[in-house]
């Protein structure tokens, strides 16, 4: 059942004038605990854009680069192919690294606060009663609730790290650092890997590449899927989501077009060298 804010905050008023400490707990726990399957989701939502649009626009850029330079339909695959799987290497541990320092961070202050709790009870519940101070309580209530509160060490300790930090700890073995990492690693090879079907199928490895039916349709499936990822990428960051997704295709155009002649002037080079 979905409770709307203006239920909760009736709820939390009901609770507190009647001085009923463990209805107050609870409301408060609901209001500051994490919603896995949501949040979850939201994070691996965001890991799957923008480790798609990575991968798709910096192998394509492998692949117009090489083709410009007139390199054989093989030796594109194998080095877009090459490129693809280890951006998607260092890109997933990169995620897994940042995840991992965030959570530790989250960690410490946790047990930071933890141990100031014990050691500076009359402080840190002052500091708590400062919180709904700012929330628009009068001093007095703001006193109350947290003396009602403050017991339950764990609640507090919740209703805390959200307010000061945004987030709070895990439980143990949940491993989205590395949930994380696998998302973005899986998103990565196969948005980067999509234009290079036009390769893997086209046969005739030993051909030149160029600016030919097999190009055009790596780049009609190159156009599509960063489309695709920039409109839902402006979908998750509540921007007119179309806009947003022309931008990514005019991005990811400029760069191809860029690598594509850089390629084509290294083959011009190359033929007036020899």
């Amino acid at each position: 059942m979905i409770v709307s804010s203006s239920s909760k905050i009736k709820k939390a008023g009901e609770a507190f004038a009647n001085n009923d400490i463990e209805v107050s707990k609870l409301i408060h726990d609901a209001e500051n605990r994490k919603e896995p399957h949501k949040e979850e989701s939201g994070e691996f939502i965001k890991s799957i854009v923008f480790g798609g649009l990575d991968g798709i626009i910096t192998t394509f850029a492998i692949v117009a680069a090489a083709t410009g330079a007139g390199l054989t339909r093989g030796v594109i695959l194998i080095i877009s192919f090459a490129n693809l799987l280890g951006d998607a290497i260092g890109m997933a541990m990169g995620d897994y690294v940042s995840e991992k320092a965030e959570e530790d961070h989250i960690k410490k202050e946790t047990l930071a606060l933890e141990a100031k709790l014990q050691e500076q009870p009359d402080q840190e519940k002052r500091n708590l009663a400062e919180l709904y101070e700012k929330k628009g309580f009068e001093q007095e209530d703001a006193n109350r609730i947290a003396e009602l509160l403050f017991p339950y060490r764990k609640t507090v300790v919740s209703i805390v790290m959200m307010e000061n930090h945004g987030s709070m700890v895990e439980d143990e073995g949940d491993n989205s650092a590395l949930k994380s990492a696998a998302v973005t690693f899986i998103s990565f090879m196969i948005c980067g890997g999509i234009p290079l079907f036009a390769y893997l199928f086209s046969g005739r490895y030993h051909e030149p590449g160029g600016f030919d039916l097999i190009f055009i349709i790596s780049i009609i499936l190159f156009s599509i899927v960063l489309f695709g990822l920039g409109c839902f990428k402006g979908y998750i960051s509540n921007k007119n989501w179309w806009i947003s997704g022309f931008l990514m295709l005019l991005n990811g155009s400029i760069t191809t077009l860029v690598a594509f002649f850089i390629g084509y002037g290294i083959e011009i080079e190359s033929k007036h060298i020899h």
